[in-house]
């Protein structure tokens, strides 16, 4: 029978094998029995547990960290860290990028050695706090290209927040009624849409776009009359939000591109 130290090592080893990514050093010290009794998880045997922590690894890219264990019979008890990258979708929540860090506390049974049995408690209401900020201020950048891509300007009144600021070279911005004159005139002259190709969030508080307009050369623009002309350009943009409100905005478009499209004579 094996004592106390001997399950106390049998976790670190499963430790070990998880920050591995090791299904095999996994399957080496659990049971093929495995019960798991986790709430919202449905863990009956060793093979849906290695699915269940597969499935951790590709959207989580997680490891663990342990925080203090004692051992009391067959039983292993551990509070342990949880470290990782949101890399796929978590709690229904797609991919942001973020970095994440939660606690679990864990019962473990061992039997002839190998483990048999767990119960755990996750902090996943904390984990979903530290996803659910970058979501929704994602969707919030969303909404602005949503509403723009629309022609519904006065949508965007309820998306900024007072004292925006538009930090792009190419104009001088300092209120979103200006930015909303911008933008529509920018319809009137170019019959634009904008395509998201790359929006999200960084840390702490910025979601960042990548976006390719298309558009058809309607109206008078830099000073060039109606041309019909089809056009494209793409434009990198960060957009700093508080309390769910976009407050400030950093622009770096292709200008000088789309004014050569139009035949716009450049120094």
């Amino acid at each position: 029978m094996a004592d106390q130290q001997d399950n106390l090592d049998l976790y670190r080893r499963f430790l070990d094998a998880l920050n591995r990514n090791d299904p095999d050093g996994i399957a080496a010290v659990i049971d093929p029995a495995f019960r798991d009794h986790h709430p919202g998880f449905d863990i009956s045997s060793l093979e849906s547990y290695q699915q269940a922590l597969k499935a951790a690894h590709d959207s989580l890219d997680l490891r663990g960290e342990l925080q203090e264990a004692f051992t009391a019979g067959d039983r292993v008890v551990t509070r342990v860290k949880l470290t990782g990258t949101h890399r796929g979708e978590v709690l229904g929540i797609p991919a942001t990028g973020r970095r994440v860090e939660w606690t679990t506390t864990e019962i473990w049974r061992a039997e002839d050695g190998l483990l048999a049995e767990r119960w755990a408690q996750d902090d996943l209401l904390g984990l979903k706090a530290q996803l659910a900020r970058g979501a929704e201020n994602t969707a919030v950048v969303q909404r602005v290209s949503d509403a723009v891509n629309a022609h519904r300007y006065d949508d965007l009144d309820e998306l900024f927040g007072p004292g925006f600021r538009d930090n792009n070279p190419a104009w001088s911005v300092t209120s979103l009624e200006e930015l909303k004159g911008i933008i529509i005139g920018a319809h009137e002259a170019l019959d634009f849409h904008a395509h998201l190709d790359a929006l999200y969030p960084a840390d702490p508080d910025k979601v960042i776009m990548h976006i390719t307009f298309t558009g058809r050369h309607v109206g008078p623009f830099f000073g060039i009359e109606p041309t019909g002309k089809e056009v494209s350009w793409t434009s990198l943009e960060v957009y700093r939000l508080e309390h769910g409100k976009v407050v400030e905005r950093w622009v770096q478009a292709d200008t000088a591109g789309l004014m050569a499209q139009l035949g716009v004579e450049l120094p």
